[in-house]
């Protein structure tokens, strides 16, 4: 479609392409997942005309994350996201952008905005009415052009800050989103027709990514045949190609490039408005800015990166040259300070403050309807950092400098002597620690932690000059000492790790690989056939399962339409290698539902309380979660005792029977009430008071059950030590 489009505005001299062009700057990417293009296009030539045409790409098309790179918006962890994040708010300041999707091939064919209930108060409504404004102008050139199958007011909700286009809103941007009926790949798929306005039998019905790359059989007749207001016309089965497709996105393209053209000065005049509005907003107060002071928090270089992020987005950033006081609080020297008195205020505020989904129902009596998808995102929780809202204006005269891009706290040695110390309070120190070991030092921490979080790590083995440079790279401040501190402490050593990849493009192993390349740890990928040629603990200390349903790790993908040679999981070979492992004293983590692997395969005294709950008991799409963290334990070293992890409809455990030879630990658990901090959860109750990671020492093997993501999306920096000092604490043996 982009190519099309791009020759039609080049070539056509029509006064309708002449109109767009005297009146609209376009921008056009053609695709925000490069890689993963060329990837899908190798992989669908490869089998083209072959039984398996229809054949699932076995890895991820993005290196790693997949089409997760649309949830990375405020993270900004991909350098996809950190372009498309200075082309949108740093160098170009679109009033509109249109982000195009594709969902599942069983029910409309396109949507459109608006999306559906709730809406988020932190949106200017203005851009809420353009939003309806350009997506019914899309809707109109379809029906125009005949197209059936085109819908809004549905599924996607307008409160999240999940989706790419959605980032836009609190930006003060139309930001819009098309969501197109896919096809296999590029090959046609077929429907069975269904009558107007009679559905057909009950049958399973394809959610959001249904169809992708299915079989070659004939999906279902539609379901959803009933003309209404958001759509009149309704998909009635048949054939759909990849020809359908671009024309659908042409003329929604060229209705938006048009639309943009004949409103352009009332566009142009009311975003002004929200702009000038928001900045107005922020002189009032309440809030009048927010807050971050590094040297209060559990974990300052948190501070920083929280600061960063704010700013790739578009956010400006100040500190304060001395102290002050606010909302009758004093502040440091020092101090991260966001005014309210900027046009990307909205922004920073729906950021950093608690999320509260709100009730949706469809009449008094109707029950309340779940969300979409993620409810929470706030980001000083993922990260740890403690953020305060002030009310009332600042000091006047308070002197301010901004914050340079990527800013970083000052790390060095002071003091004097061969032995270096420094805080493990968070990620950075765990890539401190693995480049150290790498240079050849010797690494020592307490074996008990003090119950604010946090432990010492003793350095020694390594010169002035390397841990100058190590501090100094990652913002640390060490101490020289003479000798080490008394007492029994953990030699800490490099560990063997592995993770385990499956053939069904896991994005979760996606992440957890970014995850451990970006904080240094060397690790092997483990493939099904790798797991079942055993002896795995002559080469690993630990082996991960990021978050898999446990019948996926051992029977992966047995469809016949699946190339051979990616068929198949770990198999009974490879629980009996894994089994093996453990026995010898290896170490398994598993996070998620991995979790039921262990569960069922191992004979641990740990029961998945979530499993055999309903939706309708308990559901959460994603949430932020209190939870208690026992920082004795060396797996909670460098956490906060008490902390934020995120949940997604994972495990929660509660402790059985065991086995005399078998020592568990309740690592972190849920407390006994208040356990959402942000967001939306259904049935909070049955979690009240239960473990959300558990540690079950086999003697001499090892299982960590996270049942909280630890590393979801690479956005959980919080909870990131736990995930570490599982490797550390398997390398002991």
């Amino acid at each position: 479609m982009a190519l099309e489009l791009v020759h039609r505005l080049a070539t056509d001299s029509s006064p309708r392409v002449k109109h767009v062009l005297d009146n609209v700057i376009f921008l056009l990417v053609p695709s925000l997942n490069p890689d993963g293009q060329m990837m899908v296009v190798d992989w669908y030539n490869k089998n083209l005309g072959t039984e398996f045409e229809a054949s699932p790409m076995p890895w991820l098309y993005q290196r790693y994350v997949g089409h997760d790179n649309n949830r990375d918006m405020y993270m900004f962890t991909q350098v996809e996201s950190r372009i498309t994040a200075k082309l949108l708010w740093h160098d170009w300041f679109p009033s509109v952008w249109l982000d195009e999707h594709q969902m599942g091939s069983n029910g409309a064919r396109i949507f459109v905005m608006p999306a559906t209930d709730p809406i988020n108060p932190n949106v200017h409504p203005l851009v809420y009415r353009w939003n309806g404004l350009f997506g019914q102008a899309q809707g109109a050139a379809l029906e125009a052009a005949g197209k059936d199958g085109i819908i809004y007011n549905s599924t996607y909700t307008n409160f999240w800050q999940g989706a790419m286009a959605w980032s836009g809103w609190w930006h003060n941007q139309v930001g819009l989103l098309t969501e197109m009926a896919s096809v296999r790949v590029a090959s046609p798929t077929e429907q069975q027709r269904a009558q107007l306005g009679r559905p057909p039998a009950p049958a399973a019905e394809g959610g959001r990514g249904a169809g992708r790359g299915g079989g070659a059989g004939p999906l279902p007749a539609p379901t959803d045949v009933m003309p209404r207001t958001e759509y009149p016309r309704p998909w009635l089965g048949g054939r759909w190609t990849l020809r359908d497709i671009v024309d659908y996105e042409l003329i929604a393209t060229m209705a938006t490039l048009e639309y943009a053209a004949d409103r352009r000065e009332t566009l142009l005049r009311q975003i002004y408005e929200v702009n000038r509005a928001t900045v107005d907003a922020g002189r009032k107060g309440d809030p009048a800015a927010i807050l971050i002071a590094p040297d209060r928090q559990t974990d300052p270089l948190a501070s920083y990166r929280l600061v960063d992020r704010l700013q790739i987005a578009g956010v400006k950033a100040y500190r304060a040259d001395a102290a002050f006081s606010a909302d009758d609080k004093g502040y440091p020297a020092g101090t991260f300070i966001v005014p309210m008195t900027q046009v990307f205020a909205r922004y920073a505020k729906d950021l950093l403050e608690k999320q509260t989904y709100p009730e949706v129902r469809r009449s008094p009596t109707s029950p309340p309807e779940a969300p979409y998808d993620v409810t929470a995102w706030s980001l000083g929780m993922l990260l740890g950092v403690d953020v305060t809202f002030v009310k009332n204006s600042l000091p006047e005269g308070l002197a301010l400098t901004p914050v340079p891009a990527s800013p970083r706290r000052a790390g060095g040695v002071t003091g004097s002597g061969a032995v270096f110390v420094f805080d493990y309070t968070g990620p950075e120190g765990a890539i401190a620690i693995n480049r150290l070991l790498k240079a050849g030092a010797s690494i020592s921490a307490p074996r008990s932690t003090p119950g604010a979080g946090g432990t010492v790590v003793e350095v020694s083995g390594v010169t002035l000059k390397a841990m100058q440079d190590v501090s100094a790279a990652l913002g640390l401040q060490a101490r020289a000492t003479a000798k080490r501190a008394a007492g029994p402490a953990t030699t800490l050593k490099a560990p063997r790790v592995a993770l385990y990849q499956p053939w069904t493009a896991s994005m979760d192993e996606g992440w957890t690989r970014w995850v451990l390349e970006r904080h240094e740890f060397p690790y092997t990928t483990l493939h099904n056939a790798d797991v079942k040629a055993g002896k795995l603990r002559d080469r690993f200390d630990v082996i991960l399962f990021a978050d898999q349903q446990p019948n996926s790790i051992v029977s992966g993908n047995e469809s016949p339409g699946t190339r051979p040679e990616y068929r198949g999981g770990v198999g009974e070979d490879g629980i009996a290698a894994l089994k093996a492992f453990a026995a010898a004293g290896g170490t398994l983590v598993m996070m998620g539902n991995a979790c039921d692997l262990a569960i069922e395969r191992f004979p641990i005294p740990v029961k998945n309380l979530k499993r055999g709950l309903t939706r309708d008991q308990h559901f959460a799409p994603g949430t932020i979660t209190r939870i208690d963290v026992d920082t004795t334990h060396p797996l909670g070293a460098g956490v906060a005792a008490g902390t934020f992890g995120f949940y997604n409809n994972s495990p929660f455990f509660a402790l059985t029977e065991g086995f005399a030879s078998q020592q568990v630990s309740v690592v972190a658990r849920y407390p006994n009430a208040n356990i959402v901090a942000s967001g939306w959860l259904r049935g909070e109750e049955f979690m009240a008071g239960r473990a959300a990671v558990v540690a079950v020492d086999l003697k001499p093997g090892r299982i960590i059950l996270f049942g909280l993501r630890p590393q979801h999306r690479a956005q959980t920096q919080a909870t990131f030590p736990m995930l570490f000092n599982s490797f550390y604490l398997a390398a002991e043996r």
